[in-house]
């Protein structure tokens, strides 16, 4: 019989956040599969379809509700792998979020490249 070594792979890391409009954070809420979800916000937002993202629901500084999108440095073959979000402690992200203008066309794989 054959011995299977499994080598774990290293934990993917994301690269920022964008904290999205509240109009498209509606709009993400009336969807009920979280797929469709990620797929939606990947074409608005000019993502690479086999990207990692993830969402999560925020509470800022002054307690009102948001949502951001977690951009993550790993694209995908076959199968979306398992993420975390990191945090440290006291519930704060270990990456930078960023507002954007969602007057403007967004194409985040081009923001990646710079």
């Amino acid at each position: 019989m054959n011995k299977i070594k499994f080598i774990p792979r290293d934990p993917i890391k994301p690269i920022f956040a964008i904290k999205i409009s509240p109009t498209l954070s509606k709009v993400l809420a009336t969807l009920l599969d979280g797929k469709e979800r990620l797929n939606l916000l990947k074409n608005v937002l000019g993502i690479d379809p086999k990207r990692v993202i993830g969402l999560k629901n925020v509470l800022d500084e002054n307690k009102n509700n948001g949502t951001i999108v977690i951009i993550y440095d790993y694209i995908y073959e076959k199968i979306m792998p398992k993420y975390d979000i990191p945090s440290d402690d006291k519930g704060f992200f270990k990456f930078k979020i960023y507002d954007m203008d969602f007057n403007t066309n967004i194409n985040i794989e081009d923001l990646i490249k710079k």
